[in-house]
């Protein structure tokens, strides 16, 4: 007969059954007050690193969007023509790097900020891109285009019988959602 306590049962870590900062801070200072499973629970949390993650997750007003950017001049310049600001508001608190400027920092990453719209119009913009870069199924891919022109200048015969099949949303998520039933 096995005894519970030597039982390892690690709780589920991750989305909404993962424990908070605020409440594995309380629990640390209780520590004698505690469950065994509450005990797991801290440690597992700790183990797997979520502490950082809860601390890289910032909690900004509606119509505010931001992301974490490498804190490299030439990056910070990127997203600064691209309508984002270093934050000096939302994420402080969550920084564990201060060198005085006021900016949010983790570790060589910095907090930015901008309109939620921006974002919106950076998604469309990678949206065009993308759909340029890859045509529908019933025209060349960029590459292969490029491949056909370079190879027609030379005098070489071009043999495609490739074809393009893309992935629909839905289908994606009904083939994922089957893998999560079994």
């Amino acid at each position: 007969m096995s005894d519970e306590r030597n039982v390892l049962h690690i709780p589920k870590m991750g989305g909404t059954s993962t424990i908070g900062v605020e409440k594995a801070r309380e629990m640390a200072a209780n520590k004698d007050e505690m469950t065994l499973a509450e005990k797991k629970a801290v440690i597992a949390r700790v183990l797997e690193r979520g502490i950082i993650i809860d601390r890289a997750t910032v909690d900004l007003p509606p119509g505010l969007y931001g992301e974490w950017v490498s804190e490299d001049p030439t990056e910070i310049s990127r997203m600064q023509l691209l309508g984002f600001e270093l934050d000096s508001k939302y994420a402080v608190d969550r920084a564990t790097n201060a060198d005085g400027t006021g900016v949010a920092k983790i570790g060589d990453v910095v907090y930015m900020v901008a309109p939620i719209e921006v974002k919106e119009i950076i998604d469309a913009v990678r949206a065009e891109m993308y759909a340029r870069a890859n045509p529908t199924s019933t025209s060349k891919q960029k590459e292969e285009a490029d491949f056909a022109r370079q190879a027609d200048k030379a005098g070489l015969p071009v043999i495609d019988e490739g074809n393009v099949d893309s992935a629909r949303e839905d289908a994606i998520r009904s083939a994922l959602a089957a893998t999560q039933k079994s």
